[in-house]
């Protein structure tokens, strides 16, 4: 939570542990618009989060696998029923990143268009 603030968001702790912060989406198919994003970082930075828990629900309840990006969004009811899981790890996780690599990689998971699925 101490790096989201140190980088500008509005961002607080869930009652459950959960990390949330608003998310500005600045590019693809929900270009501008806020939602909330809530992380699992209790490992963090040692280990990033497993993926983001989006609110309000983007994308259709998929489960299971599947490609991104309309695989694998889950409706765990974490940390409320308002959120759904999108489950995209970042691999490739290293010693000294931080929450700037991590919000790189949640960029990414916006860029697309229904055009190119």
């Amino acid at each position: 939570m101490k790096q989201l603030i140190e980088r500008n968001f509005e961002a607080w702790m869930h009652t459950n542990g959960f990390v949330c912060f608003k998310f500005k989406i600045p590019l693809g198919k929900f270009k501008n618009k806020v939602v909330e994003i809530a992380l699992d970082a209790k490992q963090f930075p040692l280990n990033p989060p497993s993926g983001p828990y989006i609110k309000p629900h983007l994308l259709p309840i998929s489960g299971g696998g599947g490609n991104h990006p309309y695989g694998a969004i889950h409706d765990r009811k974490l940390p409320d029923s308002e959120f759904q899981y999108w489950s995209r790890p970042l691999n490739g996780w290293k010693s000294g990143m931080d929450m700037d690599d991590y919000l790189a990689f949640i960029r990414t998971l916006f860029d697309f268009t229904d055009e190119k699925v």
